[in-house]
């Protein structure tokens, strides 16, 4: 029988295809500019088809919140207009702290420590992945969004841009087995790494026994690998194996972040590690901090009937 006989159009699709994925491949590892192209356009491709595949659970969901009872609405909107006062309140006198700290620093030939900006996401799929760890984001190379930029949540750390496209942009969450970040073993000051387990676990290797620490302590990013800013909330310890032989103990930690129930999150759209411009200019002023009054107020809102 020939090899490319009519009776087998499975096993020709098959050779075709198996072809097919070697030059694209090959083409990878290569990495010339135009196969990066190729590679975005099709991220483009494939974020689109995730949004379409997304959008009878989006149009679900819509319809349960149109048929929700009026009253639950306004006990929410009554509670968001509390947590609104009390986030303003607080605001100013992180203003005011901002404002103190910096001038501290200034006095001690420091560097003023600037809030980066964030862009306000929307979950909208996930693309397939056995560990389960990665889900696609609404915002993309047009909104600034580049590989590598930090994601949180009103919590803590959920993870770091992967992959960018156009339209929208795949995150890894710190859960992974390949995401690995710094971070501060509560307040002993002292710096680990802190790697996923594929599954709901944190884990910290080779811990020095002298460490005080114990369950329930918060983990902070340390900001010392340049990939985040430091002071944001990470995990909290839940277990401690010591191992008296070695001299080490194992730091086990579950995120801070409800990665269960994630659907909007923030983008820190500019790298920690990026240069600072007024450091480059002189003796320019920095960036005043912006002041409280241009915060959103959700008493704007319109009113439920």
């Amino acid at each position: 029988m020939a090899l490319f006989d009519t009776h087998r159009p499975g096993f020709n699709l098959l050779l075709v295809l198996v072809v097919v994925s070697i030059v694209l491949m090959s083409l990878d590892r290569i990495g010339t500019r135009w196969v990066d192209e190729l590679d975005g356009d099709l991220g483009s491709v494939t974020d689109g088809v995730i949004k379409a595949i997304h959008q009878p659970v989006a149009l679900t969901r819509s319809v349960s919140r149109w048929f929700a009872d009026r009253d639950d609405l306004h006990d929410e909107l009554d509670r968001l207009r509390e947590e609104n006062i009390l986030l303003r309140g607080q605001m100013q006198q992180f203003a005011s702290l901002t404002q103190e700290v910096d001038a501290l620093r200034e006095l001690l030939d420091g560097r003023p420590v600037d809030v980066p900006p964030v862009l306000l996401a929307r979950r909208i799929g996930r693309p397939p992945n056995s560990e389960g760890n990665l889900f696609t984001i609404d915002r993309g190379l047009d909104d600034d969004v580049q590989p590598g930029d930090p994601v949180i949540d009103a919590h803590g750390l959920v993870g770091q841009v992967l992959r960018s496209t156009g339209s929208g942009a795949t995150v890894v969450q710190l859960t992974s087995r390949d995401h690995v970040v710094s971070v501060l073993l509560g307040e002993t000051g002292r710096s680990s790494l802190m790697r996923g387990t594929g599954g709901r676990e944190l884990v910290i290797e080779r811990v020095s026994e002298r460490t005080r620490i114990g369950t329930g302590d918060l983990l902070y990013t340390s900001g010392i690998e340049g990939a985040f800013p430091r002071g944001y909330p990470v995990g909290r310890v839940t277990k401690v194996d010591m191992d008296e032989a070695q001299g080490f103990v194992r730091l086990h930690a579950e995120p801070v972040a409800d990665l269960e129930r994630l659907d909007h999150m923030l983008v820190i759209t500019e790298p920690p590690d990026s240069p600072d411009d007024s450091a480059t200019q002189g003796d320019e002023p920095a960036a005043e901090t912006p002041p409280v009054e241009d915060a959103p107020d959700i008493e704007d809102a319109p009113d439920v009937d």
